[in-house]
C-alpha cells in the first residue's frame, strides 16, 4: 500500500491538480484580502462600531467576493475556497481524501498570505485585528457553535445542491451574505475556518479560535451525510453527469 506522501506526490504531479491548486491558493488570497478588509475599513478607518451600515457593507462585501471568486475559479478548482466545503466533498465522496488534503493547505496557506497582504497596504496606525472574528457580547461559546454549525450546514447544503448549476456563484454568494448578516453578531460568521486561521495567525489573536472550526465543521459533516442519505438512485444518476465538485469532469 502506496505511503501517503507518495499518494500526494502523485497527485501533485498532474496539471489538473496543480492548476486546481493554484485556483485554491489564489482564491483564498484575494477573499481574505476582500472580506478581512471590509472589516477593517468600517471599523479601523472609518472608525465605525458594529452598525447596521457596516454589518450590511461587511456581509454584502463577503457574499460578493465568494460568488465572484467561485466564478472565476470554479471551472478549475470547483469553488471550494474553504474547508466547510471540501470536507462536505470529501465525505459526499466527490473528492478523494489526498486530494482534499492538498485543498486544505493551498486554502490555509492562501489564507495568511491574503493577511499578511492587507496588513501591509494598511496605513499605520490602524488598531483592528485584521477583521479577526470574535464571539458577540454575552454569547456562550455553546451558542456560537450552533450559530456556526448552521451556517456552515447551509453553506454546505447549498454548494453540493448548485454543484455544475450556472446559477452557483449566485446562490452562494447569497447564502454567505445571508449568513453574515445573521451570524457576524452572534459567533463573528466567518463561516471559512481557512479565514479564521489566517487574519488569526497574522494578528496573533486566537481566542475562540477552535469555535470556527469545530462548530462549521461538524454542520458541514451532517450537510454531506443528509445529502448522501436523501440522494435517491435517480438524483445520484443525475449528479454522476455533473460536473465534479473538484472542477474535474
Amino acid at each position: 500500500m502506496p505511503s501517503l506522501a507518495t499518494v500526494l506526490s502523485a497527485e501533485v504531479r498532474t496539471v489538473a491538480v496543480r492548476r486546481a491548486l493554484l485556483a485554491e491558493f489564489l482564491g483564498t488570497l484575494l477573499l481574505v484580502f476582500f472580506t478581512a478588509g471590509a472589516v477593517v475599513v468600517t471599523a479601523g478607518m472609518l472608525g465605525e462600531r458594529l452598525s447596521s451600515s457596516r454589518l450590511l457593507a461587511a456581509s454584502i462585501t463577503h457574499g460578493l467576493a465568494f460568488g465572484l471568486l467561485v466564478f472565476a475559479l470554479g471551472g478549475s478548482s470547483g469553488g471550494h475556497l474553504n474547508p466547510v466545503l471540501t470536507f462536505a466533498v470529501v465525505l459526499t465522496r466527490r473528492m478523494t481524501f489526498t486530494r482534499g488534503l492538498l485543498y486544505l493547505v493551498a486554502q490555509l496557506v492562501g489564507a495568511v498570505v491574503g493577511a499578511v497582504l492587507l496588513k501591509l497596504v494598511l496605513p499605520a496606525g490602524v488598531s483592528v485585528a485584521l477583521g479577526v472574528p470574535a464571539l458577540g457580547p454575552k454569547v456562550s461559546w455553546e451558542a456560537a457553535l450552533v450559530v456556526e454549525g448552521a451556517l456552515a450546514f447551509s453553506l454546505a447544503a447549498v454548494f453540493m445542491a448548485s454543484v455544475g448549476k450556472g446559477s452557483a456563484p449566485v446562490v452562494l454568494g447569497l447564502m454567505t451574505t445571508l449568513g453574515r448578516l445573521f451570524g457576524t453578531a452572534l459567533s463573528g460568521a466567518p463561516m471559512n475556518p481557512a479565514l479564521a486561521f489566517g487574519v488569526a495567525l497574522t494578528a496573533g489573536v486566537w481566542t475562540s479560535q477552535w469555535v470556527w472550526w469545530v462548530g462549521p465543521l461538524l454542520g458541514s459533516a451532517l450537510a454531506a451525510l443528509l445529502w448522501r442519505s436523501w440522494l435517491s438512485e435517480g438524483e445520484a444518476g443525475r449528479h454522476r453527469g455533473m460536473p465534479r465538485a473538484d472542477g474535474g469532469s
